[in-house]
């Protein structure tokens, strides 16, 4: 009688490697779900914004800011942000599957539920608010919290009703100056540290006519008011865009103290830096299409960089 040795089907036996690799790809998966949550690219733009605020208060203010309170504010206010991003996207789950631009987004697409991102949301706010508090001061975050409630209680429902959404959106959008000047020993009656902020309210408005009506569309199918669907032949929303980027000129050189050669000499590069959006949101208003409408957005998204960096080179380098 013979006896037969079961053969060896190496198919059969799944290594280490292909047992893991699915495992990390569903944890790598899920982390990058929740980062998406929080805007990331949003978030460094208003972490740019308090990041320099915190220089020119120290700077015009002449106070003492340890590097802790520099991280502890950077890191707090990110949380903050990544609430406000993370709700905003709780809140309009359902209107988001019905555009091109989000229904790919975690919450619309299924990759995470409502009470995930809802938990998530509250967590990183409460954290955060009080982060802020401890490792900077009570007047940072009391600003965090505005800045996080009028964004998603009042700007983020009124989305829905009025296309003065957008003006009011660009008070949370901007208050994160006021968090960092606080931050640094500034106070919310600081006309500098309001000037800072009236830079980003008014930077806003040029930015988000361009993506109005570049998406007017998907907006309107998906019930948002937007002044580019409630007026549709775009020259509202052209003046929406041109009178803010006129307002910034003499606004770049006022934030910029020119009491020197130098100094004038950035507040001039200051006043360069906005002709490229106020010459981009005149042709937009001339002529009101995607061309002239992505244009516009371009050169929003150099302006905001660049009058930063002339803030930290006029304060950075005195």
């Amino acid at each position: 009688m013979s006896t037969s040795i079961p053969s060896t089907d190496s198919t059969a036996i799944e290594s280490p490697e292909s047992i893991l690799k699915p495992q990390i790809q569903d944890v790598t998966s899920w982390y990058s779900d929740y980062v998406s949550l929080t805007k990331p690219r949003i978030t460094l733009m208003i972490l740019l914004t308090v990041g320099v605020a915190m220089l020119a208060a120290k700077r015009i203010l002449g106070t003492d800011v340890s590097w802790l309170v520099w991280i502890n504010t950077l890191i707090a206010t990110s949380m903050i942000a990544g609430s406000a991003s993370t709700l905003n996207q709780w809140f309009e789950m359902d209107r988001d599957a019905l555009m091109p631009r989000t229904q790919k987004r975690p919450l619309p697409s299924g990759r995470l539920t409502s009470l995930e991102a809802a938990v998530f949301g509250w967590l990183l706010v409460v954290f955060g608010s009080l982060y802020l508090w401890i490792g900077a001061n009570a007047q940072a975050a009391l600003c965090g919290l505005a800045t996080w409630a009028i964004y998603c209680w009042v700007y983020t429902p009124m989305k829905t009703y009025s296309w003065w959404n957008t003006a009011v959106g660009t008070l949370p959008g901007a208050l994160p100056v006021m968090i960092g000047w606080t931050a640094a020993g500034g106070s919310i009656t600081d006309g500098d540290g309001w000037a800072l902020t009236a830079i980003v309210v008014f930077w806003q408005f040029p930015h988000f006519m361009a993506i109005a009506w570049l998406y007017r569309d998907q907006y309107a199918g998906a019930g948002f008011r937007m002044l580019t669907k409630e007026e549709p032949t775009g020259i509202a929303a052209g003046w929406h865009a041109i009178i803010p980027a006129i307002l910034l000129i003499p606004l770049s050189i006022s934030v910029l103290h020119p009491i020197s050669v130098f100094t004038w000499v950035v507040a001039i590069l200051g006043a360069v830096s906005c002709l490229g959006q106020a010459v981009a949101s005149y042709r937009f208003l001339r002529s009101r299409n995607n061309q002239t409408a992505k244009k516009l957005l371009h050169s929003s998204l150099i302006y905001l960089p660049a009058i930063m960096m002339l803030v930290v080179v006029r304060w950075g380098m005195q």
